[in-house]
């Protein structure tokens, strides 16, 4: 009997461990990005204020690239509104009634504010990012690219944080 329940324990034990470490994983997995706001005009942007821009917008990435890769177009509201949220979410519906899902693994940003309205309430940025992007049908790999993307992207303050409004591909800036 002491046995049985010391491996249910232990049991218990990894799991805990085992939640733990993907926690800590997925934080630890958001990509780092710090944006460039010294040509941004109208109006100049605070420390605080690009900073929480940067933690804002590396958690956008973070629940795009969980999102895409789960097929969850649940957690798109959480950073996403307008049309950055409709056209992920529309995305995440194609790829999974066809079977599919994309891990996206992120390599890096060249961020660029290049405006900030004059009431703080929206800012947009140039962003180039550099993605390993797998297409996947369950644990295969059915198309494999590095990509360099460059998206226009709009950001609105809403409640006590930014939202992604727009995440547009462009071919170049």
């Amino acid at each position: 009997m002491k046995s049985g329940f010391t491996a249910v324990l232990t049991l218990a034990a990894l799991a805990i461990l085992a939640t733990a470490f993907a926690v800590h994983s997925l934080a630890a997995s958001a990509p780092a990005i710090a944006i460039n706001a010294e040509h941004a005009t109208p109006r100049e942007i605070e420390d605080t204020t690009q900073r929480a821009l940067s933690r804002d917008y590396a958690s956008a990435w973070q629940t795009m690239i969980e999102a895409l890769d789960q097929n969850r177009a649940d957690l798109v509201g959480a950073n996403f509104l307008g049309t950055a949220g409709d056209k992920l979410t529309a995305t995440i519906q194609e790829q999974a009634k066809a079977g599919l899902h994309q891990h996206i693994t992120d390599q890096g940003h060249s961020v660029e504010a290049v405006f900030y309205s004059p009431e703080g309430s929206a800012i947009e940025l140039h962003d180039t990012a550099h993605l390993q992007i797998d297409v996947m049908d369950g644990s295969k790999a059915v198309h494999t690219e590095s990509a360099t993307v460059h998206y226009v992207v709009l950001l609105t303050a809403a409640e006590n944080s930014w939202k992604v409004r727009v995440l547009e591909a462009v071919p170049g800036f």
